[in-house]
């Protein structure tokens, strides 16, 4: 009787133990949960932040596009400006690449 007793104490601090583990990987997970949780949360605001930026941006570049002729001119000499600036840094990050 007294092995049986001792077995039963055994397995139960066994299952103790196990308790215990499940209870704290049950907590870790839900730290983790919530911390993604405010992850995506930040991530929805960054993306409707820019959502709104390049609306504003299409916006404003579909009324220069549709003002008069000397705001088309303005707005060919920046799109050249750009492009130009893309290939210049284009240029340099392959330089330093290549040595």
């Amino acid at each position: 009787m007294n092995t049986l007793e001792s077995q039963n104490d055994r397995q139960a601090r066994e299952l103790a133990d196990k308790v215990s583990r499940m209870k704290h990987i049950a907590f870790e997970i839900e730290h983790e949960t919530k911390e993604h949780s405010r992850f995506l949360d930040g991530m929805g605001l960054d993306f409707q932040t820019a959502r709104s930026f390049l609306g504003r941006s299409s916006n404003h570049i579909r009324d220069v596009m549709h003002s008069g002729r000397g705001d088309r001119r303005a707005m060919c000499y920046i799109i050249g400006a750009i492009v130009c600036a893309f290939l210049f840094i284009y240029y340099v990050v392959s330089s330093f690449r290549t040595k």
